[in-house]
């Protein structure tokens, strides 16, 4: 069965993914991927807070993916992918290993498919389109916000979610739902999102999501009248075998926590431009991330300025990327903006 895993395609959309096949008999397919990632990591000074420069870990992570063709057309698979820390020791604060994916799916090409458990959600298939930076960025698009973040909130990799996915032509549609969860207040989550591909490099797409809460319970978090949150983005994306420029914009009702307090209102922008010289061997890229909250009397926004430069030669890849702190103001206006610097390398396996 010579078929790229369906379960890894998705993940290949946030970034660089190489995976080895370690079993294949003809109906089962078995694959490892992922990279070990290390950042020299830099923060300039501001206010009463000292500059620093320590070496981290960089979103290392490991996957499987698994296949098995079960009757004729109709593929059956899993994806298993957890984040681990190779720089320092393991503590209750900071584990070794962290769950980030784990999903069961079946896949048709006249069905389609539907993927059950956590799972990169039906929004991040636009959203992705500027998370794209090595370091920073999905700042401003909702992907990793929410009031108990992006995973329970369904906008990033999304805990308990079933989602079903098709594709017609250039057309691609996407539905998720997840269920309720206590610990966090949730009652449901749902998204929808669409996408069109055209035949010369460009797509656009929106995505819809809405979650609600119990106000009542004891993991709420937000006023009595916030139990509902919605978000709604845009987007846009250009590549070319020397450009990739893409865009995103949202609006969201009870979903932003980048400010002191749970944002009535807040919109967002994304931006970012590569530039890839010798088939993307090396890059440039700058970009933008910004996101305001609307919140009646709220002093509250979030800006920053990315560039960087790449060298990705097969399996490595040598970065450095630049944040320019722009604004970072809670609701009272107090201001924490601070210039960042990585320096990363990355070993993909």
């Amino acid at each position: 069965m010579n078929k790229v895993i369906a379960g890894l395609a998705l993940s290949a959309m946030a970034g660089s993914v190489s995976a080895a096949t370690i079993y294949e008999n003809g109906k089962t397919n078995v694959s490892i991927g992922g990279y070990l990632g290390i950042e020299a990591f830099y923060q300039a000074g501001y206010g009463d807070k000292d500059k620093s420069f320590e070496l981290q870990n960089k979103t290392s992570r490991i996957r499987f993916a698994f296949e098995h063709e079960m009757v004729q057309n109709w593929i059956a698979g899993a994806q298993l992918e957890w984040g681990f820390n190779p720089t320092e020791g393991s503590s209750e604060e900071d584990p070794l290993f962290s769950n980030r994916l784990g999903n069961i799916y079946f896949n048709n090409d006249g069905f389609g498919e539907i993927r059950v458990g956590k799972q990169w959600s039906a929004y991040y298939d636009i959203a992705v389109w500027t998370d794209q930076f090595w370091k920073f960025g999905g700042d401003a698009s909702g992907t990793y916000d929410g009031r108990n973040g992006g995973d329970e909130s369904g906008m990033g990799r999304a805990d308990e979610a079933l989602v079903y996915r098709k594709s017609v032509g250039g057309f691609g549609l996407a539905a998720q739902y997840q269920f309720e969860k206590d610990a966090s207040a949730r009652d449901y989550g749902y998204q929808l999102s669409g996408k069109y591909d055209f035949d010369f490099g460009l797509s656009i797409g929106a995505a819809y999501a809405a979650n609600g809460y119990d106000n009542t319970k004891a993991g709420y978090v937000g006023a009595a009248d916030q139990d509902k949150a919605t978000s709604w983005l845009a987007g846009a994306v250009y590549e070319s075998d020397m450009y990739y420029l893409a865009g995103t914009y949202g609006e969201y009702e009870n979903l932003s926590r980048k400010f002191s307090t749970l944002a009535d209102k807040a919109n967002g922008i994304e931006l970012i431009g590569f530039y890839k010289i010798d088939g993307g061997l090396y890059h440039v890229y700058a970009g933008y991330n910004g996101l305001e909250d609307k919140t009646s009397g709220s002093q509250g926004e979030l800006s920053y300025a990315v560039g960087g430069v790449g060298w990705k030669p097969g399996q490595v890849l040598l970065a450095l990327e630049y944040k320019f702190g722009l604004e970072n103001k809670d609701a009272l206006g107090a201001d924490k903006k601070q210039d960042e610097m990585s320096i990363q390398a990355r070993y993909y396996f």
